[in-house]
C-alpha cells in the first residue's frame, strides 16, 4: 500500500472519481511537454507503443510506491529524498516533514522534480513548482529520537510529465 497524502479524502484518491476536466489537464502537460522536449528525451519516451494516456500515467504514478523528490538547495546543492507523493483530484501532491532541507529549499526555490518507476520499464519525470497548502501542519508518527515529527502537505503545479508504459511481455 502506498503512502497517503495527509488531508484527501478516499474519493479524492480515486481517479474513476474525479472530473473529465482532472484528466484532460493531465494530457496537456503530457502532449505539451513532449512537443517541447530536447532529443534526448524525445528518443526515450516518444514511443508511440509506450505512451501513456493521462489515465494511464496516474495509473503508473498510484502503481510505484516509491517516488523521488528532488529540490535545489542554496549554492545550487541538489536534495532528493524518498517521498509520499499521490495525484488528489487530479493534483500531484506531497508531505513533507516542517524541519527537513528540501523544505527549505523550496522556501528559497519552489522548482521541484519527481521521478518514480515500475515493472518493465515504466517510468515518470514530473516537475513542477510546489507551494504549502494552508493550514495543513499535521504531527505525525516519532522518528529515531522518539520526538513526534509534524508534517506539511506540498502542490505540486505541473510544468512537465515524461512517461513511458512499460513494455509488453
Amino acid at each position: 500500500m502506498q503512502g497517503v497524502v495527509a488531508g484527501a479524502t478516499p474519493d479524492e484518491r480515486d481517479p474513476s472519481t474525479w472530473p473529465d476536466e482532472a484528466f484532460a489537464a493531465i494530457q496537456r502537460c503530457l502532449d505539451d511537454s513532449l512537443a517541447r522536449a530536447g532529443q534526448a528525451i524525445r528518443d526515450t519516451f516518444d514511443q508511440s507503443t509506450r505512451r501513456p494516456s493521462a489515465r494511464q500515467f496516474v495509473e503508473l504514478w498510484r502503481s510505484c510506491r516509491l517516488k523521488a523528490m528532488a529540490t535545489t538547495g542554496a549554492g545550487g546543492t541538489p536534495h532528493i529524498a524518498p517521498v509520499h507523493a499521490e495525484f488528489v483530484n487530479g493534483h500531484l501532491r506531497s508531505t513533507i516533514y516542517d524541519n527537513a532541507v528540501r523544505l527549505l529549499d523550496i522556501q528559497r526555490n519552489p522548482e521541484v522534480a519527481f521521478t518514480t518507476w515500475g515493472v518493465n520499464g515504466a517510468t515518470a519525470i514530473v516537475y513542477g513548482r510546489a507551494r504549502i497548502l494552508p493550514d495543513t501542519l499535521k504531527d505525525t508518527r516519532p522518528g529515531a529520537t522518539g520526538r513526534t515529527r509534524k508534517t506539511l502537505t506540498l502542490e505540486i503545479d505541473l510544468k512537465r510529465i515524461y512517461a513511458m508504459n512499460g513494455r509488453e511481455q
